[in-house]
């Protein structure tokens, strides 16, 4: 995809866009056709889940707007110049990211009573940009908050050395022996799919099971002091 075609970026967005804008089009058919037809509890359904795929639908073409493409882009730049990517623009601290993703992560957990511990250094800072680590981080976080079961508990380790990279797992807590994982999470098949991409395009990693993930990013200024979050 990136190597065929006259522009490589041209061609990377039509092939996202594409079935993106094929799926928004026949949804909102299918939407205005059961809105039209007589009131019933199974056609109300069936407009609430059609609602949920365009909503979803549209927040994934923003995200590849907002971040794959122009990722996609300085990638290519850097190929076309003969940059190795050792140096990437933009400096974030990816503990202020994690700190901010966790507190997502508990509003949502609190319904399963699932709790998460986040252990971090003072300062770790990672050479890509602020939105991207968010959208990053924040997506496989709150991903493994409602994978888990109820009652259970994520240990979440962020460490710079020898590189950034963040490790969470669900653990057990209470009577549990072990994570009974959801077998169908409907995040992993889509979004954790772009998640991979769009890290490896930062220079990163992201590597994952049913129970946990392992997250790595390239380094900018590396911070030693350590302390546990609250």
């Amino acid at each position: 995809m990136f190597s065929t075609g006259d522009d490589p970026a041209a061609r990377l967005r039509h092939e996202l866009h594409t079935p993106l804008t094929s799926i928004l089009a026949y949804t909102r058919l299918l939407r205005d056709d059961l809105a039209g037809a007589p009131a019933a509890d199974a056609l109300s359904e069936g407009v609430a889940c059609l609602d949920a795929i365009d909503r979803n639908a549209v927040r994934l073409q923003r995200y590849v707007d907002g971040v794959v493409l122009p990722l996609a882009a300085a990638n290519l730049a850097g190929d076309a110049a003969g940059d190795d990517g050792s140096h990437r623009p933009g400096a974030t601290d990816l503990v202020a990211v994690l700190h901010d993703a966790v507190d997502l992560a508990r509003r949502v957990a609190v319904a399963g009573a699932v709790s998460i511990h986040a252990d971090a250094p003072a300062t770790v800072l990672v050479a890509v940009d602020d939105l991207v680590c968010r959208h990053l981080v924040g997506q496989l976080v709150l991903w493994l908050a409602t994978a888990a079961p109820g009652r259970a508990h994520i240990e979440i380790a962020l460490r710079a050395d020898p590189v950034p990279a963040i490790d969470a797992k669900i653990v057990a807590h209470g009577e549990l022996t072990a994570p009974q994982p959801r077998p169908s999470d409907p995040q992993k098949p889509a979004d954790l799919r772009v998640a991979r991409a769009v890290a490896s395009l930062c220079g990163g990693e992201v590597r994952l099971d049913e129970t946990s993930f392992r997250l790595t990013l390239p380094a900018g200024v590396l911070a030693t002091v350590s302390r546990r979050s609250p």
